[in-house]
């Protein structure tokens, strides 16, 4: 069978807490030019004096550039372009070229907002001199095209080659056509079902780069193929939104793992089995119990839903559960019998890439909401047979109500190819924990949840604990 494994990705840390290094930048060396701008851009300088983003205008070491309605595109002196986006705030700390027996250094802040950049020659030959640094993480490059944001997180996809993100829970390697996430500095960043998201413009469209000049360890231009056509200096060319991919399941019998609250503050979840509704857009609408009508789930309309064709998630935010109580809300992950595992053992390890929103409830009103994609984990498994006796280890990272809650523990094989908690840690970065945290779900744990595709290439699971802010749920899936 297939057996999925987290990289450790064999590089150094960066010394860096959030965007609070120091640094002797202020020699006034020109890192770029501005070659486009559309809307309103400024640049401020180290001192604070702020000047007009216009075309032609230099970028030095020290300043801070600024769009607020617009766009403006920089063509750096290492033959790099960066693609600022509305409402972005990037600081170039250092940015000089290897000219003339210097030292080549990159080390930019992406404050807020987001960009694209085509990188040039630094970092090319040594790694470590270019760093993109955001609240929640650095990014570390290996010669590449890639977007980034960092507003709630930081979210990374590349188009061409490799960049490292890291923070200080750890770092994973992103390739040409994946998405990382980091929610928070203390969370290891992991792959993500969803990417950067990046605003369009007023006609919708996307910005893309006229290819950068690559440059080898001796400074002398090199051919490079380019991942864009070359246009004129100033003119972005349209290219389509990025999309996420949707492939709904089909209407049939199959598992549910839920945790649910009610309007009435009642916390309830469980493993069940049924008949499963699902919208054409993925979302799961109906769930018709096999064998009690007391754990019928109707009438839901989801948001933060996905599915891949092998496992869905979402959650509920109105519709009826256990008994017929009105839901506050419900987080779930369906599976179809139609893809039931069917190797002979389950061993492996396995990383979170897609969640729900974390929800706070108290009193059964939402009182928190975190990010969609935002849950960090890792699960590792040993099941010698599908039928029981087996366990795994997982640990989550949900980043909600100005914190994030951290769950550690083992689980029980229950039922083949389904578990639920037997022993959980939970802490907080914040007081959520003080004087504890207890889990909700059933044995007063806080994990259960299931395996699916054929080589069980899928794992989905629902958590629920109670904290300091309220009862705290959600949903996340790994692969």
């Amino acid at each position: 069978m297939a057996i999925r494994k987290l990289r450790n990705i064999a590089i150094p840390m960066l010394a860096l807490a959030g965007l609070a290094w120091t640094s002797c930048v202020h020699a006034q060396s020109t890192a770029g030019t501005v070659e486009f701008v559309s809307g309103q851009a400024s640049i401020s300088s180290f001192t604070g004096q702020t000047r007009a983003a216009e075309r032609g205008a230099l970028i030095v070491a020290g300043d801070t550039v600024e769009t607020t309605s617009g766009r403006l595109q920089m063509r750096m002196v290492d033959g790099a372009y960066i693609s600022l986006q509305p409402q972005t705030l990037l600081r170039l700390d250092q940015y000089a070229a290897a000219a003339g027996g210097g030292v080549e250094q990159g080390l930019l802040g992406l404050l807020r907002g987001g960009l694209r950049t085509i990188t040039g020659a630094i970092g090319r030959v040594n790694r470590a001199n270019y760093r993109l640094v955001t609240p929640t993480a650095t990014i570390g490059i290996r010669g590449t095209e890639f977007a980034a944001t960092a507003d709630n997180g930081t979210r990374v996809n590349v188009t061409d080659g490799t960049v490292a993100l890291c923070n200080d829970g750890g770092c994973v390697d992103i390739g040409a056509g994946q998405s990382g996430f980091a929610p928070d500095q203390q969370s290891r960043p992991t792959l993500s079902f969803a990417p950067a998201r990046l605003p369009p413009t007023a006609s919708n469209a996307l910005p893309t780069f006229v290819a950068a000049e690559q440059r080898d360890v001796n400074g002398q231009s090199v051919a490079f193929v380019a991942v864009a056509p070359v246009v004129p200096p100033g003119v972005l060319p349209v290219v389509p939104p990025v999309v996420p991919i949707i492939v709904p399941l089909a209407n049939g019998n199959g598992g549910l793992s839920l945790a649910s609250v009610t309007t009435g503050g009642v916390f309830s979840a469980g493993l069940l089995g049924g008949s499963l509704s699902f919208a054409t857009s993925g979302a799961l609408v109906q769930s018709i119990d096999c064998c009690t009508a007391a754990n019928n789930y109707t009438a839901g309309v989801s948001t933060d839903f996905g599915a891949d064709g092998i496992i869905a998630w979402g959650r509920w935010n109105t519709g009826l559960g256990q008994s017929g109580q009105s839901l506050g809300t419900m987080n779930y992950v369906a599976v179809l019998s139609a893809n039931n595992v069917t190797a002979n053992s389950i061993v492996g390890s396995y990383a979170a890439f897609a969640s729900t929103a974390p929800t706070v409830t108290s009193g059964g009103n939402v009182v928190a909401t975190g990010v969609p994609n935002s849950v960090t984990g890792t699960l590792t498994v040993n099941f010698p047979s599908l039928g029981s006796g087996g366990s795994l280890t997982y640990q989550l990272g949900i980043p909600v109500a100005g914190q994030t809650f951290n769950i550690n523990g083992n689980a029980s094989q229950f039922n083949g190819t389904a578990f639920l908690g037997s022993n959980s840690t939970i802490t907080s970065t914040g007081v959520g924990c003080t004087p504890n945290c207890t889990g909700n779900i059933p044995f007063g744990n806080a994990i259960q949840g299931v395996f699916t595709g054929t080589a069980a290439q899928r794992v989905g699971a629902t958590y629920g604990f109670t904290s300091q802010a309220g009862k705290v749920s959600g949903a996340v899936v790994f692969k």
